[in-house]
C-alpha cells in the first residue's frame, strides 16, 4: 500500500508541472521511443552522449522513469531495460537518506527545486536491485524533449570518493585524539610563539590552560642557559631556523623550566608542517628526567664497576671466548705476569697446564666448559692453573655471560684456592688415617644409630666371637648383653638409661657386662659418644674387656677389707670435719638457692592456679551451653599468655639449678655445633629482649657476620646472660636507662677477643677482687644469689678453657675482658 501511495503521490507532484498530458508508464515508453526515433536527425548528439556515457543516464517524466543507458543498467544491477523503465527513482533509494530525512521527503523536495530552478546537484544513497546501497552524485535538469517537459537525471557513482572522505575525517579525528591525549606534550609553533598545544604540555610543563601557552616563546618555558652553556634564547633560535628555514627533522634533548622553576630534561623532536598555508613547527616533547636519572646511575654503577673489578682481590677478566679482552690487577699478580697488556689476547689455555688434575686434557675440558656456559649463561668450576714460572695451582672459576659494549662476552672471577685443596688433602688423609686406626684399633669399635650396629671392626667381632661383621650389621646391642647386668637390673633397662645420658650430655663412660656368641659373659668398659656420619648422628663406642682388671680389682677389695678397720676411725673423724665444713658451705648456698628459686617457682604455681581457674570457668560455660566463640579465642589467649609465664619461670628454675651444679666445675656435657657468633650473640639479647626493655637498657653488638665456629652454644649463652642479667639488676639499679656493647675481635686462628661494658654504676675497689667468688653479691636483699659470675668465670675458664678479666672504677661502669678458644672454625 506504501508503494503504490508513493507512485501516486509521485505522478501528482509531477502533473502539476505538465498539466497537458498525462501518461502512464508503459505509453510513455513507447510513445518516447516513438518520438526519439521520429526526431533522431535532429538529436543524435544527444543520443549519443546518452548512449555512451560512463555515467549512469536517465529520463523520468511524471514521476516514472522512461529511459536510460547501459552505465545506468549497470549501477543498479539491472539485466535489462525493461527491469528499470517504469519505476520511480524512490525504488532505487533507501526509506532514509544519511542525514536521517526520508527519501520519499528529501527527494520531492529536490524534485521540485529542479522544476523551478532548472537544475540541481546533490548526493544521494541509492541502492541496487540486490538492496546494497551506494552512493552517487546526482544532476538533475529540467529539458524538453519532443516539446514534452522531462527531468534528465545523471548519477554518478562516488561510493570511493565518500569512503575516502570518512577515512579522510576519521584520520583527522584520529590525529586530533592522539594530540589532545597523547602522553608526550605537542606542540604546534609557527616561527614567534605557539598557537597550539596538548593537554599533555599543559600538565607538564604546569600551565592552568592551554590559553596560557598559546602567544609565548619556547624560550619562556626554558631556563636561561642550557648544560652546555649557551643561552636557551640562542640555542632555540638555530634549531628554529634549522627546521623552519631548511626543513630539518631535529631530535634532541632539551633543558625545560616549569611554571615553578622546576627545570627538567626533555626529548624534543621537531618536524616542519604546514597548516592553513603557514610553514609551522610540530613539537613532540617528552620528559626524560628518569632516564637522564637512570643515564647518571648507570654511569655510577659502571664506575662502581669498574672500581671493583680493578681493586678486588679476586681475579677478574672479560673473556670472548678466544681471547682475555681485560683483567684487573689482582688476575695479574696472580698469573705472575707485570701487566694486564701481557695478559690481552691469550687464551686462557695459555696459562693452564696441559692436564688438569683428574688427568683431563685442559684443551677438550675446556671446550666442554665454553658449551656449558654458552647453554646455560654462567658455570662454576675448579680449574689448575699455571703461572709464568711454571707453578701449577687450584682455582676456583665463576664465569657469566654479560653484555659489553652490544657483544657477549664472559665474565670470569677467579679465586686461588690452592689453602683449600691442601685442607681438602689432609682431611682426606685423616679419613684414610681414622679408617685405618678403626679397622686395625685392638678395641672393639662400633657405630651405632640408636635401633641397631652400623658398623664395627675387626676387634669387636674378635672380642664377641663373631665371624663377619655382616652377623653384627643390625643387631641390637642389648642382644650381646646378658639379660640381667650385675646390679639385678635388666639389660634392656640399663640401656634405656645410658641411651638418654649419651644423647643429654654428649658421651658417657661405664663397666659393662657382655655375652659372647657361645653364652659366655664378660666384663667390659665402654666409652660412648656422639659424632655425625654422613649427615646423621650416631653414636660411637669403644669397647674394650677388662675381664683381667676386674679379677685384680676382686682380689685388690679382699686384701683392702682388712686395712679398713684399721682406718675406719680416722675415716670417721675425717668425715665429721669434712660434713662440717660441707654444712657451712650448704648454708651458704641453701639460702641463695631457696631466695632464688622461690620467686620463679611462686610465679609459675600462680601461672598453674590461674591456669585451672580459666579452665574451670569454660567448662563451666560449656556445660551451660554459654560457651562463645570470643571465650574461646580469650582462653586460647589467656592459656597461651599463662603458658609462656610458667615456662619462662620455671625454664629460670632449671637455669638456677645448672647454675649451681657449674659451682663444681664439671664438665659440660652439652653438645657442640657450629654456630654464627653474630646471629647467636643477636638470638641470646633478644631471648632477654623483656628484661632488657623492662631495664630501657640497650644492647649493641659489634662481629663480624662470617664468624662461624665449633662450640658449646648453650655455654656461651649462660655467659652472656650472666653478664647481661648483671648489668641490669647491678649496674642499672637506680638508673633510668643504660647500654651494654659486646665487641668480638678476631684473632686468627681459633681465638677471639670479646669485650663486654655497659656504663652501669660500675665497682668500687674494695668489692672488685671479689666478683668472682661464689655467693658474693651486693644485692642480695632483691634476689641476688652470688652464683651469676662465679658460674660464668668457672665456664670461661674451666669448661671453655679461656680468661676472663674485669676492669671497673666506681661510677665509670664495668668491663669484662673475654679471651675464648673454640674447637674448630666452621
Amino acid at each position: 500500500m506504501m508503494c503504490i501511495h508513493l507512485e501516486v503521490a509521485i505522478s501528482e507532484a509531477f502533473a502539476s508541472f505538465n498539466r497537458d498530458r498525462v501518461f502512464i508508464a508503459t505509453n510513455s515508453v513507447s510513445i518516447f521511443g516513438v518520438h526519439m526515433a521520429e526526431t533522431a536527425t535532429q538529436d543524435s548528439g544527444f543520443e549519443t552522449v546518452f548512449r555512451d556515457s560512463k555515467d549512469g543516464l536517465a529520463i523520468f517524466k511524471d514521476g516514472y522513469f522512461v529511459d536510460c543507458n547501459q552505465s545506468m543498467l549497470d549501477l543498479v544491477g539491472a539485466s535489462k531495460r525493461e527491469d528499470f523503465i517504469g519505476l520511480t527513482p524512490f525504488d532505487f533509494s533507501p526509506e532514509f537518506q544519511y542525514d536521517g530525512q526520508s527519501s520519499a521527503d528529501k527527494g520531492m523536495q529536490l524534485i521540485e527545486r529542479c522544476y523551478n530552478e532548472g537544475s540541481v546537484r546533490f548526493e544521494w544513497i541509492h541502492k541496487k536491485f540486490n538492496g546494497e546501497p551506494f552512493w552517487t552524485e546526482v544532476i538533475l535538469t529540467k529539458m524538453v524533449l519532443n516539446g514534452e517537459v522531462v527531468v534528465h537525471a545523471n548519477w554518478r557513482d562516488i561510493s570511493e570518493k565518500k569512503d575516502l572522505e570518512l577515512k579522510i575525517a576519521e584520520q583527522k579525528e584520529t590525529f586530533e585524539t592522539l594530540f589532545n591525549e597523547s602522553l608526550d606534550g605537542l606542540s604546534v609553533f609557527d616561527g614567534k610563539q605557539y598557537t597550539d598545544c596538548n593537554k599533555a604540555f599543559v600538565r607538564m610543563f604546569g600551565f592552568s590552560s592551554k590559553e596560557e601557552v598559546i602567544g609565548i616563546h619556547p624560550s619562556q618555558v626554558s631556563p636561561e642557559y642550557q648544560p652546555d652553556g649557551r643561552t636557551s634564547k640562542e640555542a632555540a633560535q638555530e634549531v628554529i631556523k634549522g627546521s623552519l628555514g631548511q626543513g630539518v627533522h631535529n631530535r634532541f634533548e632539551w633543558m625545560h623550566k616549569k611554571v615553578d622553576g622546576t627545570e627538567f630534561w626533555t626529548e624534543v623532536i621537531l618536524t616542519k608542517v604546514t597548516l592553513n598555508g603557514v610553514d609551522s613547527i610540530y613539537a613532540v616533547i617528552r620528559d626524560i628526567s628518569e632516564k637522564k636519572d637512570l643515564e647518571f646511575r648507570l654511569e655510577q654503577q659502571k664506575r662502581t664497576f669498574e672500581t671493583l673489578f680493578e681493586e678486588s682481590l679476586d681475579g677478574m677478566t672479560i673473556y670472548d671466548g678466544r681471547q682475555y679482552l681485560d683483567c684487573n690487577k689482582a688476575f695479574v699478580s696472580m698469573m705472575g705476569f707485570e701487566s694486564k697488556e701481557d695478559i690481552i689476547g691469550l687464551s686462557p689455555l695459555a696459562i693452564s697446564p696441559e692436564l688438569q688434575a683428574d688427568g683431563s686434557i685442559s684443551f677438550e675440558r675446556a671446550i666442554e666448559l665454553n658449551t656449558e656456559i654458552i647453554e646455560n649463561g654462567h658455570a662454576r668450576f675448579e680449574w689448575v692453573h699455571k703461572k709464568t714460572d711454571g707453578t701449577e695451582f687450584w682455582t676456583e672459576i665463576i664465569v657469566n655471560t654479560i653484555v659489553l659494549n652490544g657483544e657477549e662476552v664472559f665474565f670470569t672471577t677467579t679465586r686461588d684456592i690452592t689453602e683449600k685443596k691442601e685442607l681438602e688433602l689432609k682431611i682426606a688423609d685423616q679419613k684414610l688415617t681414622f679408617e685405618t686406626l678403626f679397622n686395625e684399633s685392638e678395641d672393639g669399635l662400633t657405630f651405632f644409630d640408636g635401633e641397631k650396629y652400623l658398623d664395627c671392626n675387626k676387634a669387636f667381632l674378635k672380642l664377641m666371637g663373631f665371624k663377619h661383621k655382616d652377623e653384627v650389621i643390625g643387631l641390637n646391642p642389648v642382644l650381646v648383653s646378658p639379660v640381667y647386668q650385675p646390679d639385678g637390673r635388666t639389660t634392656a633397662e640399663h640401656f634405656e638409661e645410658r641411651a638418654a645420658e649419651v644423647f643429654e650430655n654428649g658421651s658417657f663412660r661405664c663397666e659393662w657386662v657382655h655375652k659372647k656368641t657361645d653364652g659366655t659373659e664378660f666384663w667390659t668398659e665402654l666409652i660412648v659418644g656422639l659424632l655425625s656420619l654422613n649427615g646423621r648422628e650416631v653414636t660411637y663406642s669403644i669397647t674394650r674387656d677388662i675381664s683381667d682388671k676386674k679379677e685384680l680389682e676382686l682380689e685388690i677389695v679382699e686384701r683392702n677389707a682388712e686395712l679398713e678397720s684399721t682406718i675406719e676411725n680416722l675415716k670417721q673423724t675425717q668425715d665429721k670435719l669434712v660434713e662440717s665444713e660441707k654444712m657451712a658451705s650448704l648454708g651458704s648456698l641453701v639460702a641463695g638457692v631457696a631466695h632464688e628459686i622461690n620467686t620463679p617457682v611462686g610465679v609459675g604455681l600462680m601461672g598453674i592456679t590461674q591456669f585451672v581457674e580459666e579452665r574451670d570457668k569454660l567448662n563451666r560455660r560449656y556445660q551451660n551451653g554459654e560457651l562463645t566463640e570470643q571465650d574461646l579465642e580469650d582462653f586460647l589467649g589467656s592459656s597461651q599468655d599463662i603458658a609462656d609465664i610458667v615456662k619462662k619461670n620455671l625454664d629460670r628454675t632449671a637455669q638456677l639449678v645448672k647454675g649451681f651444679k657449674q659451682i663444681a666445675v664439671d664438665q659440660t656435657s652439652e653438645e657442640d655445633r657450629e654456630i654464627n657468633l653474630k646471629e647467636y650473640l643477636e638470638e641470646i639479647v633478644f631471648s632477654l629482649g623483656s628484661v632488657v626493655r623492662k631495664a630501657n637498657a640497650e644492647v649493641v653488638i659489634d662481629c663480624p657476620i662470617d664468624i662461624n665456629v665449633y662450640t658449646n652454644p648453650g655455654l656461651i649463652s649462660q655467659v652472656f646472660t650472666n653478664l647481661i642479667m648483671n648489668s641490669i639488676h647491678h649496674g642499672f639499679d637506680g638508673k633510668d636507662s643504660g647500654t651494654i656493647g659486646i665487641t668480638v675481635n678476631d684473632l686468627g686462628d681459633r681465638a677471639f677477643d670479646i669485650r663486654y661494658r655497659d656504663d652501669g654504676k660500675g665497682i668500687s675497689s674494695l668489692n672488685l677482687p671479689k666478683i668472682f667468688d661464689p655467693f658474693f653479691t651486693t644485692n642480695r636483699g632483691k634476689g641476688g644469689t652470688g652464683l651469676g659470675l662465679n658460674v660464668t668465670y668457672n665456664i670461661v675458664t674451666n669448661v671453655l678453657g679461656g680468661t676472663i678479666e674485669c676492669r671497673s672504677e666506681e661510677g665509670q661502669g664495668v668491663e669484662f675482658l673475654i679471651g675464648l678458644h673454640v674447637k674448630e672454625r666452621a
